[in-house]
């Protein structure tokens, strides 16, 4: 395995273990087993995970770039041989609020530190006055960290912040945008002296006004909207709260779908987020669960649950959408409440759900729900979930629909063409729970249900 793929594995073992921590004693078993893994993987070399604070992926409690975003910190190391304790540790404190452990198998690159603006420095929208000058630090120490003259930063940074109040002028929003993605990627690219001075001069030039011309222009402008939610995302609570104000005027998600992408990678969004789970607007309330269901904050739990029982059948699937997100503790119960409910269409958002998840504990509590379904749509959305399951209950599970016939003097079981459908989703689906069981029923089952499974078989070889 070349350096890059174990950098990979270890920042995917290590995201889940950091989960696992904060998933409490529940999961100590897991966290256990993924200590071990994670040990391994940086027994023989060291691994270097970037945060990527602007260019991220989804954040999620998984992710482990996601919890050193959290923390402020840019680039961590690790050290060939780290020792368990210190990687324990590590992990306890990416989950919590504890500092981060001083441990020589460990190194961090933090993110400089950007004070808020406060009103009375905010620039006024009356004066068209030029910026003063951006005064950076002295030469010395630079020659290592940029092959420019570090004059060149500050006319850099004052030609950037002259263009976006031009082209605001003007109504040139394109321009804006790619004024301010480079503004943005420059503020991290200075010598780490001078970092802070032109942050704050960016987030200035980023005005409210400004920021809510980016996304009117990116909403209608789906090519710009990735350059879009960079700058946002950079731009941190006072975006989120344009963001939001824009993705509550409609139902649809679909329009801004890229908005809440951005909002589920920002921490800053979440105290906003979680009042509107309460919303009378049920469509308000769908986006707010959409979004904390990717970062899958603990306090968004209760009113997620609460959601269960809302008389709007979207609503309630968002809200198992969202648990199912949640490590298994806290979203398998109501997920099982899902497939019992009284209305056909939350059932299939429950086992959506599932599906989506892959949980082999749920693989029973499916099969049960698919036993005593009688929708037949509903029925089809339950099998299509358990098909999707990668695990062996699955496998043990989807075998005995398929081999389980339908007697003449009794009910129990299901008719021929539920079979056949059990054996076209166990060929659809690319798991090896599915393929176990495919060879299972080909081996085990007569007539035309057998029959079909070896002719799948066969097309697979």
């Amino acid at each position: 395995m070349g350096a890059g793929q174990g950098t990979t594995a270890f920042a995917t073992a290590y995201g889940r273990l950091v989960a696992a921590y904060r998933a409490g004693p529940g999961a100590a078993a897991e966290a256990s087993a993924l200590l071990s893994e994670v040990v391994s993987l940086v027994a023989t070399a060291s691994a270097t995970v970037e945060a990527g604070l602007f260019l991220s992926g989804e954040y999620d409690i998984t992710n482990l770039r996601s919890h050193l975003l959290r923390r402020q910190v840019e680039v961590l190391t690790v050290v060939a041989g780290a020792p368990a304790d210190a990687l324990e540790s590590l992990a306890r404190a990416l989950g919590g609020d504890a500092p981060l452990p001083e441990h020589p198998a460990l190194t961090y690159e933090m993110v400089a530190q950007i004070a808020p603006m406060t009103r009375a420095a905010a620039p006024s929208a009356r004066t068209s006055a030029a910026p003063p000058p951006l005064v950076l630090m002295g030469s010395h120490g630079f020659a290592d960290d940029d092959d420019r003259a570090p004059s060149a930063f500050g006319v850099e940074v004052t030609a950037l912040t002259t263009e976006l109040g031009s082209a605001s002028e003007r109504g040139a929003w394109m321009e804006v945008l790619h004024a301010a993605q480079a503004l943005v990627r420059l503020s991290s690219r200075v010598p780490e002296q001078d970092r802070r001075t032109v942050a704050i001069t960016a987030r200035r030039a980023l005005s409210r006004p400004l920021l809510l011309g980016i996304i009117e222009h990116a909403i209608r402008t789906p090519e710009e909207q990735a350059r879009a939610a960079e700058v946002l995302q950079w731009r941190g609570g006072e975006a989120a709260d344009l963001m939001l104000e824009a993705v509550r005027q409609t139902e649809s998600p679909e329009p801004h779908r890229f908005l809440l992408d951005a909002l589920a990678r920002m921490p800053d969004a979440v105290p906003l987020l979680i009042p509107m789970l309460t919303s009378p607007r049920w469509h308000e309330a769908r986006h707010a669960a959409d979004v904390l269901g990717r970062q899958m904050i603990s306090e968004a739990l209760p009113p997620l649950r609460a959601l269960l029982t809302h008389p709007e059948a979207r609503l309630r699937g968002a809200a198992l959408d969202a648990l199912a997100r949640y490590p298994a503790q806290h979203g398998s119960e109501a997920l099982r409440e899902g497939l019992a409910h009284p209305s056909p269409e939350t059932r299939q958002d429950a086992a959506a759900a599932i599906g989506r998840r892959g949980g082999g504990a749920l693989a029973m509590p499916l099969l049960a729900a698919i036993e005593a379904e009688r929708d037949h749509a509903t029925w089809r959305a339950m099998l299509t979930a358990l098909a999707r399951i990668e695990a062996p209950e699955a496998a043990a599970a989807m075998s005995t629909l398929a081999l389980r016939k339908r007697g003449f003097l009794s009910r129990a079981g299901f008719s021929l063409a539920q079979r056949l459908e059990v054996v076209a989703q166990l060929a659809a689906s690319p798991t090896r729970a599915a393929r176990q069981a495919l060879t299972r029923v080909a081996r085990e089952a007569e007539g035309e249900v057998g029959a079909a499974a070896r002719g799948e078989l066969d097309r697979r070889a």
